[in-house]
């Protein structure tokens, strides 16, 4: 009776090694640190692809040092003593014109009904619309420049930057000054060309340009007017209830492909 109850004890421990022979054990994988991949379509990429081409393509002759610096604080002035004119003779008043009481027109009434508004249905599109894809400002800045080191500041198309990128502006740099200075008439042909994309909606931008926000697009300009290469930056900026990301795209314009005398900055608000 022994030996059965020991046989039996045998074959069941065979039983368990077999079956725990065939159960396979999962072990964690190696946890390598993989590089990121970086997407080849990055605005960063891009930008750092053109600026290397363009500093392989820099004349000789260009002096390497920078034309324009930030310009410093100006000391504070003692308040001047405001002069007095002499006051001015008062103008004659002309009179007041009698109004003529002019009879109304009399109404016609028409026999038909006015017609309601949108009485009529718009027809229903056939199938999914696929939405167009808004072009950047870099892959613009490329067509413009039509094999040439620089685009000139002539080749751009206000209304096409107006209806796409209507946050642009547009920083003269006047070398023999040293100073910089935004075209206020770019920003009104690019108002213009806004209004006339939506006559009926009233033009509204999403970004406040604060002397904050004037004064950090211009030091980018500056360092694009200095180096001749784009650059880009993102800083954060106060908002009624919350800080507000912001990101620049200065681009290079020349007219003398050597030296830049304007800047096309793009300001995007970021999500």
């Amino acid at each position: 009776m022994r030996e059965n109850t020991d046989d039996n004890n045998e074959l069941e421990t065979g039983l368990n090694a077999a079956s725990l022979s065939r159960i396979k054990l999962r072990r964690p994988k190696e946890t390598t640190a993989s590089p990121r991949k970086v997407k080849s379509g990055d605005i960063t990429d891009r930008l750092q692809t053109l600026a290397e081409e363009l500093e392989a393509s820099k004349p000789t002759s260009i002096n390497p040092e920078p034309a324009f610096t930030a310009e410093p604080e100006a000391p504070a002035k003692s308040p001047a003593r405001k002069k007095t004119k002499p006051r001015a003779k008062p103008a004659p008043k002309r009179p007041a014109s009698v109004p003529v009481d002019v009879a109304p027109a009399p109404r016609v009434v028409s026999a038909v009904p006015p017609r309601r508004t949108n009485w009529a249905r718009p027809a229903a599109a056939s199938g999914w619309q696929k939405k167009r894809a808004t072009p950047d400002i870099l892959t613009y800045w490329m067509e413009i420049r039509d094999g040439n080191r620089y685009p000139s500041w002539q080749n751009l198309d206000t209304a096409k930057i107006g209806k796409y990128w209507p946050n642009c502006t547009l920083v003269y740099c006047d070398r023999a000054a040293g100073r910089l200075q935004l075209e206020n008439g770019f920003a009104s042909e690019i108002r213009q060309a806004v209004l006339a994309e939506n006559p009926h909606q009233k033009y509204v931008s999403d970004i406040d340009f604060s002397p904050m926000v004037v004064d950090w697009v211009l030091s980018l300009a500056r360092d694009v007017a200095n180096s001749g290469k784009p650059t880009h930056g993102t800083e954060y900026f106060p908002s009624t209830f919350d800080e507000i990301p912001l990101r620049v795209i200065a681009l290079p314009l020349s007219e003398n492909q050597i030296e830049v005398d304007h800047v096309l900055c793009y300001i995007q608000k970021l999500d």
